[in-house]
């Protein structure tokens, strides 16, 4: 079977908010002023702008310089736009995958995107495992004309479009050719998307309009300025109205932010994907089912997301599946359930093992205050049970090295959601994402290895019968309920707050259009190019 995106290419136009030409967009936006962006909670930042790199990339990388072939909204399953790539094609074994690309398109530096490029790009990925974020079974690339390539894999693909089209920037080869990909920190970047980076320091970096971009009049917003703050400093700003957008954890939204501004000072918090307590199952003691099971029974779920995420949220399914709306995706016999607090049992289970055995570090990211409040609730349950836990705060790309690398006994990460609850369930339980420790992962950070798993997510991938990704995610989550290979707690929220007195046409309830939050990449440049001055 073969489909293609030719069907919803006129969408583009909608969903980036293009004009019909620059005049009236290219006026307002002389005048427009700069937004100031608060990614995430860092001191300082590594000037870094490579998009294949895991740890050290500065937000913005992707999306804002480096575009996808494709956008998918995942507020709208199933609603995909075309970018780089107009449409594509499956091969009918769905091991070829043919884009035909959007012409016209420029690298900052003014040198045409053509076909050679994304050739390279998913060269690049085959040829250095560390760089495949996301396990594609890459067997090569092919140039069939200046706007169009074959990618090719090893096995049936089409659940991984998502991967492919829509989470894999594209490069220019003849700035990367040059360089070791791997090693490459990329301090000029030049990519195809709406801005340039103009300056950079440690504490600020900023974003310029693109003034060849693709799409016409687009963007409006002419400069993003990306200050460091910390956890506390960010909060200060949003109070004293030094932010215009942010990604930020704030414990009482309406006294430190709305503070009687609920015309211009907006929020929304979409959820994202699953927050989970990751085991380290390379752990001898945490690798057995019943010491897992124990942690579970002695976490109290809701009292993490009464207390610790301020009600913001709401405790996770056991399989892990966004609820509402996945229903068609759960295992019959576990539709209704739901986490359970026992500690009676959670003893029980115990019982076998000396209190020697069950003590364990708990590593979070210290400018994340709401994990770490929530680590602080989790050690506490834990210890009504005979379960000593250190909780240890770190800093963002320590804790992210830690976690990579399999460095830790427990942690709380966050797994985003994907088109389908498919590409969580991947990105949680692959086995091919679960690099030996010392060797970062992209995904599957606990190292789950259960062959059952990667034949259903095998299985999922080789078909594009609803009905057979239905059957393999029910089973996906019945492995997460029985099994445990990591312990859900509460889905993630989409961190957004943003004013309207400088930019209107963010994301809303009403109108989700893409994911709200700055550090959502390539969500963040879809919202910008939506964006327009206020009053025009």
């Amino acid at each position: 079977m073969k489909r293609s995106l030719a069907a919803v290419a006129a969408l583009v136009l909608a969903v980036a908010g293009c004009s019909g030409g620059g005049g009236a967009g290219a006026g307002r936006t002389a005048s427009a002023p700069p937004l100031i962006i608060h990614a995430i909670d860092s001191g300082t930042f590594q000037e870094n702008f490579n998009p294949f790199h895991l740890e050290g990339v500065n937000f913005g990388t992707s999306g804002m310089i480096y575009e996808t072939l494709e956008f998918f909204n995942r507020l709208k399953p199933g609603e995909v736009t075309p970018w780089l790539a107009l449409k594509h094609e499956w091969s009918e074994d769905g091991k070829s995958l043919t884009f035909t690309l959007r012409q016209g398109v420029k690298w900052s530096d003014g040198k045409p995107f053509t076909a050679e490029d994304v050739a390279y790009t998913f060269e690049i990925i085959r040829k250095h495992p560390e760089l495949n974020k996301s396990a594609l079974e890459l067997e090569g690339a092919e140039v069939l004309a200046p706007d169009k390539v074959r990618v090719d894999f090893a096995g049936t693909s089409y659940a991984k479009l998502f991967n492919i089209a829509g989470n894999t920037p594209i490069v220019p080869k003849h700035v990367f050719e040059k360089q070791n990909p791997v090693t490459f920190t990329n301090p000029k970047p030049v990519g195809t998307g709406p801005y340039t980076l103009s300056s950079f320091n440690a504490q600020l970096y900023e974003m310029a309009k693109n003034p060849g971009y693709w799409q016409p009049g687009k963007p409006e917003v002419p400069v993003l300025k990306f200050p460091a703050y910390t956890a506390n400093g960010v909060q200060t700003a949003l109070r004293q109205g030094e932010v215009d957008w942010a990604g930020a954890f704030v414990p009482d939204i309406e006294k430190i932010y709305v503070q009687g501004k609920p015309e211009t000072n907006k929020y929304f918090f979409p959820a994202e994907g699953v927050v989970a307590l990751l085991p380290n199952l390379t752990h001898p003691v945490l690798s057995k089912p019943e010491v897992r099971k124990a942690i579970s029974l002695a976490i109290d779920r809701e009292k993490i997301v009464r207390v610790a995420e301020r009600g913001y949220t709401k405790v996770a399914h056991p399989t892990g599946i966004p609820m509402p709306g996945g229903e068609a995706y759960l295992p019959p016999e576990h539709k209704d359930a739901a986490f359970t607090v026992d500690p009676a049992e959670a003893k029980e289970l115990l019982k076998g093992f000396d209190p020697g055995e069950l003590k364990f570090e708990l590593l979070v990211p210290s400018p994340f205050t709401d994990w770490v409040n929530a680590a602080q609730l989790i050690r506490e349950d834990l210890a009504k049970v005979g379960i000593t836990v250190e909780t240890r705060g770190v800093a963002f790309q320590d804790w992210v090295s830690k976690v990579g690398k399999g460095t830790f006994d427990l942690s709380i990460r966050a797994t985003p959601a994907g088109a389908e609850p498919y590409f969580q369930m991947r990105s949680m339980l692959y086995g091919k994402l679960a690099t030996p420790v010392g060797k970062s992962a992209t995904g599957n950070y606990q190292r789950w290895k259960d062959a059952e798993t990667d034949r259903l997510i095998d299985a999922y991938a080789a078909t594009e019968d609803e009905a057979e990704h239905h059957k393999a995610t029910q089973a996906l989550g019945r492995i997460m309920v029985e099994k445990l290979p990591t312990l859900p707690l509460f889905y993630s929220p989409s961190w957004a707050q943003y004013r309207t007195d400088k930019y209107v046409g963010w994301p809303s309830e009403q109108d989700p259009y893409a994911m709200p939050s700055p550090y959502t990449s390539p969500d963040a440049a879809v919202v910008l190019l939506r964006l327009k001055p206020a009053g025009t």
